[in-house]
């Protein structure tokens, strides 16, 4: 049985530079793997017009954040090339049930953590989950915009898991 963290992406610019708030998340995955040194890593985050526009993949980015920080490249499976939180968790299922895995760590921010545990809690259910996130420290309007648009995804994410997804683990 494998235990698994799995770091949630979030912006990298054109040049592959991790934005702060994919930084903390990965310095926040490196401090519970730490603690957790038998535990597997995947990293989330494939491309996009508004979070990546660079060659790599943001997954793999976070991936050399780490290795960088000193996690070994063997503790890592693979990628989950996602574009939304949603698919982060869609995308990560088959992952984590080809390694049989029973309990996760999901490392995200602050203002995206309970739009991350209404999604993970429906769509894997059967997994014991830990939610963690890292303080993003943004400038005051910048947290009012992030948190509205949170309030306003939520709800969006539910009816969509209400219509459209049933739970995969």
């Amino acid at each position: 049985m494998t235990h698994v963290i799995i770091v949630l992406g979030n912006k990298n610019d054109k040049y592959g530079n991790l934005s702060p708030i994919s930084k903390s998340r990965c310095d926040l995955a490196y401090d519970l793997f730490c603690k957790k040194p038998q535990s597997k890593l995947i990293c989330t985050g494939g491309f996009g017009k508004n979070f990546n526009q660079s060659s790599h993949s943001h997954a793999s980015l976070i991936g050399l954040y780490l290795t960088n920080l000193g996690i070994s490249e063997q503790v890592f499976l693979d990628n989950a090339l996602s574009r939304f939180t949603i698919e982060d968790a869609t995308l990560t299922a088959p992952l984590l049930s080809a390694h049989n895995t029973k309990s996760v760590d999901i490392v995200s921010s602050d203002f995206h953590i309970q739009r991350v545990k209404l999604i993970f809690d429906y769509l894997q259910p059967s997994l014991s989950k830990q939610f963690h996130c890292s303080k993003a420290f943004l400038p005051e309007s910048e947290r009012s915009r992030l948190e509205a648009h949170e309030a306003h995804a939520i709800q969006r994410d539910f009816q969509s898991l209400q219509t459209h997804y049933t739970p995969l683990l």
